[in-house]
């Protein structure tokens, strides 16, 4: 182990903004207090917390990746339900802490009309299998009940208020013979003497194509996906109260076909005097609208303004919630992978009768750690040029969100994010049907940012890339102090667009008055490339070990699914003081640096862990020592499962020079001092 000596950064840091012209946060766009409570002293080894209004950030599980809501049920109060939350995976693959079933409480509402929640108490006894998207919460005649539904089983078990329990066993377990072909979704109707089972079932077992080599596209020559696209249909069984034994001898179809809704993952059942009927939603920010009259057509679900309602989750469960004083459940809660989303019923229809909804509020916690979304990617800079550093995320919807430190640097004081706009609208940059892992991962975005002065114009631009794999830019049209970014820009080498890995962060520094962009190339190797126009850059080759060997990042004989390569996050930064810029590294799961062979982290420990890639050689001469793992007080500190960023920053304490902010799947940001850093290396 070598311990890390003083630190110098070599690069300014920066960082994004929006302008005068941008619109009023409306429901969906958060507003902020313009004083903290309090500034706070970073914690090495946590997750930075919110400090905004006393803390108050969007409900989240702080160490899952995906934020699932099971049901809702009056217990802490008889005004509004409270919240029974669900997370999928964890940090260290492990289901510690708050992972698990958890309740939160109603705590009350915001000024602009949030919901407020409490943090998430722990349910650490129940029966049903880990995948909790499966599962419905919901209180009948003042028993709140806990459903499961598989293929093939029906199972009810009972929550006991009083421990906090849904104890460890099922009160039934009623066997289903050829039902159906799958479930995605579904939702449960109380009726006087039975309940209504209703669920989406896709029309295919196995959507993806089959091949024998993992590194062949989804696609055709033509760009023409080769697997099958699984829609579903909505379908109805019923059970008696009484024993909750199947009561029909079959399964009814609601829906007209089998092609209600593509790739459907939630439904809740909306019914009021008006209205009678389930919303559906998707993988790709679509709802749905499904009248409960047996063939009826289907329609999507329209917003205030007369466009389709946006869905802002992916992996969406959906559960019907009364959201106002009438205490009527016409209102719905999205959840996923990211935060929950609250969507209010306005009490207009369509002239079709479908009911019309406004746009998605996020749902808030009292107290937790500020919260980006799933696979938070942060870059920290002064954003909007106070002196105060900032801190810009991307995610894996794809969106960009600024968190303004109303702090200091010492002291820094975050609260809720801000959306940031590209020529005026909230960025969401996702794939669309064309997607390295094929159409149904097009709802992700995966946004990777690094906030540069790109144009040497003094004004900080944002460099990225997403799940397209190419490299991108946006300009700040604006100022110092009031940045606006202007569309997207494709980054060009000899006329085409510059292309690598994808899911990768650039890296970019100037030396010497020129601008520097590394990156994961094609063969997920590092490569620098030197910016000679604002949209053009030249290539200077791969990086390369002090042996002269390039520096790859994926491991071998991989027999991973397609998208496995790619992911790693870069940074430069002058690490260790010498004047000269090292690289920093955040990896994923498959990652082995400097070669599949014998590599960092795979080859002592799972990946997701940071890397330290020294240069000996020089700015104007890149030349990496083997790389380093950082260790934190002498421990591997893995971070979640699919990926990690690390971004080193000026926050907190820097009498030791830059520590790292590290973001991670389950969206938390984690703080990590300089001198509570070592390294480990293999070679």
């Amino acid at each position: 182990m070598q311990r890390l000596g003083y630190a110098l950064f070599a690069m300014a840091l920066i960082a994004c903004s929006s302008s005068d012209d941008e619109p009023t946060p409306t429901p969906d766009q958060p507003s902020q207090p313009d004083q903290p409570t309090q500034g706070l002293t970073l914690v090495s080894g946590e997750a930075v917390p919110g400090t905004i209004s006393g803390g108050m950030v969007p409900l989240n599980l702080t160490k899952c990746s995906a934020n699932a809501l099971l049901g809702v049920a009056y217990i802490s109060s008889t005004s509004y339900p409270d919240l029974f939350v669900s997370g999928t995976y964890g940090l260290n693959a492990s289901y510690g802490g708050k992972t698990g079933v958890n309740l939160c409480e109603f705590q009350g509402k915001s000024a602009d009309g949030r919901l407020i929640y409490g943090e998430p108490i722990a349910i650490t006894t129940h029966p049903w299998e880990w995948d909790d998207r499966m599962v419905r919460v919901m209180e009948i005649d003042g028993t709140v009940y806990g459903f499961f539904l598989s293929a093939t089983r029906f199972r009810v078990a009972a929550y006991d208020k009083a421990s906090r329990s849904f104890g460890s066993a099922w009160i039934s377990n009623e066997q289903l013979t050829g039902i159906t072909n799958g479930v995605t979704a579904f939702d449960v109707v109380v009726n006087k003497n039975t309940v209504d089972v209703l669920f989406l079932s896709p029309n295919v077992a196995n959507h993806k194509p089959t091949m024998d080599d993992v590194t062949e596209s989804y696609y055709d020559s033509m760009g023409i996906y080769r697997g099958m696209l699984p829609f579903a249909g909505v379908y109805k069984m019923s059970f008696n109260r009484s024993n909750w034994q199947l009561a029909t001898s079959g399964v009814e179809r609601v829906s007209a076909t089998e092609k209600a809704i593509l790739a459907g993952q939630g439904l809740a059942h909306i019914q009021t005097g008006t209205v009678d009927g389930y919303v559906l939603g998707n993988k790709f920010g679509t709802f749905k609208w499904q009248p409960a009259t047996k063939g009826a057509e289907v329609d999507y679900l329209y917003a205030t303004d007369g466009d389709v309602l946006v869905n802002n989750n992916v992996m969406s469960n959906i559960c019907p919630v009364a959201a106002d004083d009438d205490k009527v459940a016409d209102d719905f809660i999205s959840s996923g992978e990211g935060m929950l989303y609250l969507y209010r019923f306005t009490g207009n229809v369509t002239a079709d009768g479908t009911p019309i909804y406004a746009k998605g509020q996020p749902v808030m916690m009292a107290k937790g750690n500020i919260y980006p979304g799933s696979l938070s990617v942060p870059s920290v800079a002064d954003w909007d040029g106070d002196g105060a550093l900032d801190i810009l995320s991307g995610n894996s919807e794809g969106r960009l969100l600024f968190f303004k430190n109303r702090g200091t640097n010492a002291e820094p004081a975050f609260g809720d994010y801000e959306y940031v706009c590209s020529d005026g609208e909230p960025i969401c940059f996702r794939a669309g049907y064309y997607e390295v892992q094929g159409p149904l991962e097009a709802g992700w975005g995966y946004l990777c940012p690094n906030v540069v002065d790109w144009n040497q114009d003094g004004l900080l631009d944002v460099v990225f890339s997403t799940n397209e794999g190419k490299f991108e830019y946006m300009l700040n049209e604006g100022t110092a102090t009031e940045p606006r970014l202007g569309r997207r820009r494709v980054i060009q080498l000899d006329g085409l667009e510059l292309y690598g890995v994808w899911r990768c962060r650039p890296a970019v520094a100037e030396i010497n008055g020129r601008t520097y962009i590394a990156i994961m190339d094609d063969e997920d190797a590092l490569h620098l490339y030197e910016k000679r126009a604002e949209n053009a850059v030249i290539d200077k080759g791969q990086m390369r070990l002090t042996n002269g060997r390039n520096i790859t990042g994926y491991r071998a004989n991989t027999n991973e699914s397609l998208g496995e390569r790619g992911r790693e996050k870069l940074e430069f930064v002058d690490w260790d003081g010498d004047g000269d810029l090292d690289l920093v590294v955040g990896t994923p799961g498959q990652s082995s640096f400097p070669a599949p062979e014998l590599g960092l982290p795979w080859s002592r420990s799972a990946g997701l862990q940071v890397l330290w890639l020294e240069n000996v050689g020089s700015n104007e001469a890149f030349q990496f020592a083997y790389p380093k793992q950082f260790l934190f007080r002498g421990k591997d500190f893995r971070l979640g499962w699919h990926a990690n960023s690390a971004a080193a920053c000026m926050l907190g304490d820097t009498s030791n020079g830059p520590n790292l902010l590290v973001g991670c799947e389950s969206g938390n940001f984690y703080f990590f001092h300089n001198y509570d850093l070592t390294t480990v290396t293999l070679w």
